[in-house]
């Protein structure tokens, strides 16, 4: 037997995003942007519907949907893009500590040309605290970042309160939302966000499609990091995977459909894997406010064994766990997002990652459980 517990490196196709995906992977060619015949006329109303589908599931319209071949490339558009377009209003950036690399990296470059770059602390429970955020804005803020979902331990960041604390023509707000569909209701983070970004594969859909929602209740328009084409109102060149679209608007409509009955049952199943955790290994800990974290990843500490053995251990016997962030290039450094919660670095090497999703079953999790305590036994006795 396998378990697949990396949902949030990646999630499976949903084989319904899957069959709506087919006809355009198997049936009549067409580029979207070539609308002087029925071959491009068919892909190009396919790019408008699945628009309007991934507007109607965050609440926007369909004007402010622009489509990326990843989420990395929407927040490199939205980090970068509102710096450079907005830096005669000032040069302050506020991104939060735990951000996926995709919006830290970017900002660390903005930093090297000279704008001002302020990493917004976590406190222990891996949240952004309202009051610091409040103490560092500055008139010469002109954009803040803040994900939903932290990709490593779970936890939602206060994006409502964060977007209370922003005077009206004051900074932008960019929300990471990569991990939050099928995890949270999308469309108050499309309300509160100015940009916010959705990944096809974080949602059960296809790898290579990816939006940004760019709102235009203030005139936001990032500078373009690409250019030829004018594809997507000129923000991001380049022809629209068809297909890939299509499954991203999809597998977003059916995360918003099932998200109650979808949460129920792996909070359930969550809770299953870390009372088998403890069993097997007393005094673990689960990192992150477990009241304010989603049920869907799950960063334990495990005592008494190295991280890198128990994941190799795991994958050996079948199950698919991860050390931290999937984007991680350095397997051997410790999280920065553990370390910015206060974790050292010989605790965060015991920690492991578990990312439940959809299609986690409880035999999975029961299996996962045997092997973990088959291991534990064996530690004790050796």
């Amino acid at each position: 037997m396998e378990a697949y517990l990396d949902n949030l490196a990646t999630t499976p196709l949903d084989p319904r995003v899957l069959a709506v995906m087919l006809p355009l992977l198997s049936g009549r060619p067409g580029n979207p942007h070539a609308r002087i015949h029925s071959w491009g006329c068919q892909a190009g109303d396919a790019v408008d519907a699945a628009r309007a589908e991934v507007a109607a599931a965050t609440g926007v319209r369909p004007e402010e949907i622009v489509f990326t071949p990843s989420a990395t490339a929407a927040n490199n558009l939205a980090i970068v893009g509102i710096a450079e377009s907005r830096a005669k209003k000032g040069n302050h950036l506020l991104i939060s500590a735990i951000e996926h690399p995709s919006v830290l990296e970017p900002a660390s470059v903005l930093a090297e040309r000279g704008f001002d770059v302020e990493w917004l602390p976590v406190g222990a429970d891996g949240v952004v605290d309202l009051e610091t955020v409040r103490a560092r804005l500055r008139p010469d803020t002109i954009l803040v970042s803040v994900m939903a979902v932290n990709n490593e331990v779970g936890t939602i960041q206060p994006v409502a309160g964060i977007r209370s604390l922003l005077v009206r023509g004051g900074p932008v707000l960019h929300v990471d939302a990569s991990q939050a569909p099928g995890k949270m209701p999308l469309r108050p983070l499309a309300l509160a966000a100015d940009l916010l970004t959705l990944s096809g594969h974080k949602a059960y859909g296809p790898k290579g499609a990816a939006a940004l929602v760019v709102r235009d209740r203030r005139s936001i328009r990032p500078r373009p990091l690409l250019y030829g084409g004018g594809q997507e109102g000129g923000l991001w060149p380049g022809t629209v995977n068809v297909p890939a679209v299509v499954g991203l608007a999809e597998a977003l409509r059916l995360c918003e459909a099932e998200l109650d009955a979808d949460v129920a049952r792996i909070s359930s199943l969550s809770q299953a894997l870390l009372d088998a955790i403890r069993d097997a290994f007393p005094g673990s800990v689960r990192n992150g406010d477990p009241t304010r974290s989603v049920p869907h990843c799950l960063s334990v500490t495990i005592d008494g064994v190295a991280g890198e053995t128990l994941v190799a251990l795991l994958a050996r016997e079948g199950v698919g766990a991860a050390l931290g962030s999937a984007c991680a290039t350095e397997a051997a450094k410790p999280s920065h997002v553990l370390a910015a919660m206060g974790i050292d670095a010989s605790r965060a090497r015991r920690t492991l990652r578990f990312g439940l999703g959809r299609f986690t079953t409880a035999e999975e999790i029961a299996f996962t459980a045997d092997v973990l305590r088959v291991f534990a036994a064996r530690l004790a006795r050796t």
